[in-house]
This record gives structure tokens, sequence and C-alpha cells, in this order.
């Protein structure tokens, strides 16, 4: 492939041994009892894949987004759920640490987070809607050398494990509907008296992602745990948002991968007739075909995106049309995985089911491919960005 050289297939050859070693003798046992896969997160921290993008001043590895989409891609082969927590923990929460962090909160937070000491979380999703910050009532009250804030988050990924929260709040009377100044991000450890941690949601798929609501009653934080410009977090979460999204087509490849291979290799294994369905039946192999063109096409999305960041380059439309293609494609090939399965590709211990259902979550958490969709016509019309 023409992005990989041989630092970065060194990199991928750790994390297939991870996978093959690690992750894919325990994904089943995930998926069935939805508990977080805390064991294999800190083993990834442990490999490097939390800080990939992050500096090496602060634990990171310093590499680059074609990597890291290298290592999502993998992972997501086996153990998608693995990658919803990382993305969670490093390009949201972390991404919000190492834009707008201090040095000495880089050095507290992010650092020790790149190497999986500890695990982050990202608040920023309330009721009224991820994106619709202007009716969000999450507030946050100076008083004195404290902050105490007041109201709750849904929907939010690595509650009841994390370690720190980065919690997004209203701190101005009035925001500003277009540039969303009056929204400030804070740093809340989970043992501070008044953060309450909500049950586990029991979803459709991405079982094991840890992801409920969380809510704040004066809850009081130190006033340096202000992260960033008071009222002005939201030009980085703009970006780390935007990272987050670059991270699911990797993920929907992988998932796409996995679901196709499972069904190339049962359809010359399952025979009628005396023949293999893949060489008697016509329909078998042309789905086949076109579940191949799908995953090419999402492959070469993911990496000339990839090669965009790491130019430099901040892909605002690319970035929200990988999470709609890496949710479609995903979704696509999985059920059509499934049709070729017929009655067996229902039965949950197949194996091959679960994609379908965490592709069908995937074009929902985190924003939906409706939103996505229109936010890239905005992008257009405003001429925000070529990409």
């Amino acid at each position: 492939m023409w992005y990989m050289n041989e630092e970065k297939e060194l990199m991928l050859n750790v994390v297939k041994d991870f996978v093959d070693q690690e992750v894919r003798p325990v994904a089943m046992e995930v998926e069935k009892t939805s508990e977080f896969p805390k064991k294999l997160f800190k083993r990834a921290g442990e490999l490097g894949f939390l800080g990939i993008t992050i500096s090496e001043e602060f634990g990171g590895l310093g590499k680059d987004h074609t990597t890291n989409c290298l290592i999502m891609e993998e992972i997501a082969k086996s153990l998608p759920v693995l990658c919803v927590a990382m993305g969670a923990h490093t390009l949201l929460a972390g991404g919000l640490l190492n834009m707008l962090g201090t040095p000495e909160q880089k050095r507290k937070y992010l650092a020790p987070a790149a190497t999986g000491e500890i695990i982050l979380a990202c608040g920023s999703t309330e009721a009224a809607g991820g994106a619709n910050h202007i009716e969000h009532t999450t507030k946050a009250v100076l008083d004195g050398d404290q902050w105490v804030i007041n109201g709750g988050k849904v929907l939010i990924s690595n509650i009841g494990v994390a370690d720190v929260y980065v919690i997004l709040a209203v701190t101005s009377e009035k925001m500003d509907p277009i540039t969303r100044e009056g929204m400030s991000a804070f740093i809340v450890p989970a043992n501070t008296q008044g953060l309450e941690i909500g049950k586990h949601e029991h979803k459709l798929g991405w079982h094991g992602s840890a992801t409920g609501s969380i809510s704040f009653k004066n809850l009081r934080i130190p006033k340096e745990n202000l992260l960033g410009p008071l009222g002005g977090c939201m030009r980085a979460l703009f970006v780390s948002a935007t990272d987050e999204f670059v991270s699911c087509g990797p993920v929907g490849l992988g998932m796409a991968e996995a679901a196709y291979d499972m069904a190339y290799k049962y359809s010359m294994e399952r025979t009628q007739r005396g023949q293999s369905m893949y060489d008697r039946l016509q329909v078998t192999r042309h789905k086949l075909v076109k579940m191949y063109g799908e995953i090419e096409s999402l492959r070469a999305l993911v990496y000339h995106t990839a090669a965009l960041k790491d130019s430099g380059q901040l892909p605002l439309k690319l970035g929200r049309m990988l999470k709609i293609k890496g949710a479609q494609v995903s979704e696509y090939v999985a059920g059509e995985a499934i049709q070729l399965f017929g009655g067996v590709g229902t039965i949950v211990d197949t194996g091959v089911e679960r994609f379908w259902r965490d592709a069908k979550v995937l074009a929902i958490g985190g924003a939906s491919v409706e939103a996505l969709t229109d936010d890239i016509a905005t992008i257009t019309k405003m001429n925000m960005s070529k990409y």
C-alpha cells in the first residue's frame, strides 16, 4: 500500500500480535458480558497505542494519523468497542487536553493518559443534543477560587471506568449562536464530591463501551481546573471531534473487512449439491464482489484523509464523510455477510451479526450520519475547507 513504510509495518506487526494473542481470544466474552475491556485498554496503553499522535514530551510516541488509523483498523477487526473507548480517551478528552492544556495540566493528566495509567472520558453531550450547545444546561459558576458545576451529560463513553473527566459547561449568561463562545472545558477527577455516575446502558451494539449518564450536584473543583480560555473551548472541540470522526473510518473499515472475510470463508466451505456456495451461486459471488468494492473505496478515503491530516491540513468535510462512510459501509457489508450466512448468521455465537449491530451504533453514536451530512453541506456553503 502506498501509505506504508518500514516503520509503519513494524507498528502494524505489533498491533497484529496484540490482536491475535490478547484481543481476539476474549472478544466474544466482552460481547456477551458487556464488561469494559479494562485489561486490554491498559495493555494498549503499555504498547503505545493510546499516545500515537501525542508528543514524546507528554508520554506519547509522536507518530502520525496514518499510523493511528492502521491501529484502529486492525483492532476493529476483532473488538470495535475497544476502539470506541480509545477514541473517547485519546481523541476527544485527550485531544482537548492536548490543545487547551497548560504544560502543567498536560504533565499531570495527558502524560499518564498516553500510557494508559489513567483513563479519560469527555462529557459533552446533553439531552438537548450533542451539537445543540445553545440549549445545554450544565453550568459552571466561579465562587471564590473554585468552580461550582451543576447539570448533567448523557450517552458518555468510559463512565465509571474513567479516572478523569473533561467536562463542557456554560460559563456565560448568553452563548454566541455562531461562535459558541461562552462554553468552557473543565478537568474533573472521578473522585470529586458531587460527581454522580449513572448506570451503564445496555445497547444494541458497542457492548462493553461503558456508556451512560453523569451528573453534577454542586460539584466543586479548583479554579485552575479550567481547561483553556474561559468561554473558548469550542474551536478545540471542533478539531477533536473531527479527529474522532476520522477514526470512525478505519473502525468501520476493520469491521467491514472482518465481516467480509467471515462471509467469504463460509461461502467457500458451505456446500450445496456437491458445490460450495461460491461456485454454485452467482448471487453469492456478486454479493462478495460488491462488498469488496465498498471496502476498497472506504480504504482509499481513510488513508487519503489521514495523509491530509499528516500534511497539516484539517479535513473538515472528509473527516465527517469518514464517519458517514465508515458506518454505512460496515453496516452494508455486515448485513450482506449475515445474508450469506443465512439463518446461521443470526446466531450470536457465529460472531458475524455483532459487526452489523456495532455498525448501526456507529451510524448514530458521537454524531449521526444525518447531522454530519448537513455539517458537510454547511461547511461547503461557508467555504470553510476545500476538504
